[in-house]
Formats: C-alpha cells, structure tokens, sequence
C-alpha cells in the first residue's frame, strides 16, 4: 500500500492539478433522481397547476432547503483543483436527517 511520503512527496509532484478535498455526501436516490424525464415532470405539473389556479409570476416563492444530517464524515478524496463541488455516495440507512427550509 502507497504510504504517506508517495502521494505527497511523488503524486502530488506528478499531478499538480490534484487536490485532496472532502466530499459533500450525497444519498443514492438524490443522485439518480435528479435527471431529465423528472425535471420535466416538475415543470409539466408546475404549469398544469399554474393554469388550474391561475398564479401570477409574483406569487411563486423559491424556498431553499438544507438537509444536516447525523450520518458519519467523509474521509477526503482525489479531485481537480478548482471543482466547486466534489460528492460522494453514502448510506441513507443509518442516523437522522433534520431539514431547515430558508425563504
């Protein structure tokens, strides 16, 4: 197994474009149902709605909503330098989930 001298002494010298990142954790159902077919689905029902009722523009809200959760802490991970953004898959078996929403 690569010690501690190889990736930062070696690797790292090698691939300068390499960062050791932790990983924002993302559950299974999130990263699969985030696609195209559901997104259109939103949009279909947000306009089927917005017809129905009658909404003007100024009375749809945007609400922003942060999932903490108590499941474990990423160990770090390989990443480009300069990704906003690095994920990584985890169980949405163990610990609890408390949502705050923001208007």
């Amino acid at each position: 197994m690569a010690g501690k001298d190889f990736f930062f002494l070696a690797f790292k010298k090698r691939n300068p474009d390499l960062a050791l990142r932790t990983p924002e954790a993302t559950r299974l159902m999130r990263a699969t149902g985030f696609n195209k077919p559901q997104v259109d689905q939103f949009f279909d029902l947000l306009l089927k709605l917005q017809e129905q009722f009658g909404f003007q523009a100024s009375q749809i809200y945007n609400a922003d909503e942060k999932g903490v959760s108590t499941v474990h802490k990423n160990d770090k991970v390989l990443s480009l330098k300069g990704r906003k953004q690095v994920g990584k898959l985890t169980s949405a078996e163990r610990g609890r989930n408390v949502t705050v929403i923001f208007l």
